[in-house]
């Protein structure tokens, strides 16, 4: 290991010109540097030597530098030669007063936020490259902010359990459940788990903060863990309820867990991904908010209408814009207070793609309401669809000859002349009239008689 002490002293400066000065001068020192035999191969350092103020003696490992100068450094150390370094470094830019406090005389100097330098020796041949930064938190700035975003965060995600369960009721029953796309609803919960994490992180780094994000990362771990969790447990359910209860309880406690995994396991390589793709953040950002993209692809693959209401998709589109306009649209947003300096500059095109895609994504899903799911596909590309209007079956007629077609939800008789008819026929060849199949078809998607998949009307 590198042990060593630098005593740097800056000139008082008589005004603020030349404390500006003082932190973009040069800062350099010579330190003697004398090798031992012992410590040089392996082993910790040994103790270091101080020879004066400016000069301290200490043992380098040889594995720390590269294989061309290792018989230099043993020839040295065997010869008992000494290597002088010379160290320049350079400060900037810094943490400048801000304001007034500027044209203070009392003013305090401003931080140094970087150095920048290089290790060199020219009596042994070596130079090392020295880069060094770090960012300085203003409490007095901080705290406030933190505050006011903590407020604002929480009453939004308040707004959005309040939605969760608008919709939890609105889509109750199976038939509505299974109009929901999965996914569409798993990466709205992937989102919020990331939040959550991000200010639990947060908590950690800055724990003068804690409560401020605390609150945050508690009412997102509700949003994710429990709300949504269970919105999506609700809608697997209703698409294979077979799958789910045919096995009892173990079975259910087995389909449970299979969700969880596969939740957690997504979430986990999320994580890390982000990491490392920081530097295409933006359309990472735009990935995230498409979220209302697979409930339009579901919509056109299964033909179906208003798989949510509409307080919840105006009130969950609107709220989850909030942190990404406040990150690009607010240029004292928490981050650059954080590190002293505008680091992350306002993109206001950004502001205005995240509006304008997700204002698109709901504009098409209230249009596919409307105007049909398939509206945007030519017909010629749309399979064909299935009638419920088509004749009934010749089977079906002779053998209810004498009793006639009766309606098993409404044990009424079925009229079944062509010009009087008012039934459905379902895939499986069972009637009912059109009323009761309809009001049927909005709990449940299966054939009353033989439980088959109905498709959509």
């Amino acid at each position: 290991r590198l042990s060593a002490a630098l005593a740097k002293e800056v000139p008082e400066a008589s005004d603020d010109s030349e404390a500006e000065g003082s932190l973009s001068s040069s800062v350099s020192a010579k330190l003697g540097l004398a090798l031992g035999n012992s410590g040089l191969e392996s082993g910790p350092a040994a103790t270091v030597g101080i020879a004066d103020e400016d000069h301290f003696m200490f043992p380098i490992p040889v594995s720390k530098y590269q294989e061309a100068a290792d018989a230099n450094w043993r020839t040295l150390a065997r010869n008992g030669k000494q290597c002088h370094f010379l160290l320049d470094f350079k400060t900037g830019p810094s943490f400048s007063c801000d304001g007034k406090a500027c044209g203070k005389k009392k003013a305090r100097p401003p931080w140094v936020m970087s150095m920048d330098g290089k290790i060199q020796s020219q009596d042994c041949e070596i130079e090392l490259n020295v880069t060094t930064k770090a960012f300085r938190i203003d409490m007095e700035k901080t705290y406030p902010k933190a505050v006011n975003y903590s407020l604002l965060t929480t009453v939004i995600c308040l707004l959005q359990i309040g939605f969760l369960f608008r919709q939890l009721h609105f889509s109750q029953s199976q038939a509505a459940a299974s109009r929901v796309s999965l996914i569409c609803i798993g990466q709205q919960s992937i989102l919020d788990a990331i939040l959550c994490v991000t200010h639990l992180l947060l908590c950690a780094i800055i724990p003068q903060l804690f409560t401020a994000f605390a609150s945050i990362a508690f009412f997102k771990l509700i949003i994710f863990c429990i709300v949504e969790m269970k919105y999506i447990v609700h809608i697997s359910q209703s698409r294979d309820p077979q799958r789910f209860f045919n096995g009892g309880l173990e079975q259910m406690r087995h389909e449970f867990a299979i969700l969880h995994a596969r939740f957690y396991a997504i979430l986990i390589i999320c994580l890390p991904t982000i990491w490392f793709l920081f530097a295409y953040v933006n359309y990472i950002v735009l990935l995230a908010y498409s979220y209302w993209v697979p409930q339009i692809v579901t919509n056109a693959m299964q033909e179906t209408r208003q798989p949510f209401h509409k307080i919840y998709l105006y009130g969950i589109s609107c709220t989850r814009l909030v942190i990404p306009l406040y990150i690009y649209g607010f240029p004292d947003h928490l981050v650059n207070v954080f590190l002293g300096e505008k680091q992350f500059a306002p993109n206001y095109t950004m502001c205005l793609v995240l509006v304008l895609w997700t204002g698109a994504q709901v504009g098409v899903l209230m249009l596919q309401q409307k105007l049909g799911p398939r509206f945007f596909i030519p017909a010629r590309f749309l399979p064909p669809k299935y009638s419920y209007t088509r004749p009934i079956p010749r089977s079906v007629l002779e053998s209810a000859e004498e009793s006639g077609v009766e309606c098993v939800i409404c044990y009424s008789s079925i009229e079944t002349h062509p010009s009087k008819r008012d039934s459905f026929t379902t895939p499986c060849d069972h009637v009912f009239h059109e009323a009761c199949l309809t009001r049927w078809m909005e709990q449940k998607m299966e054939c009353p008689v033989c439980r088959a998949a109905l498709p959509m009307p």
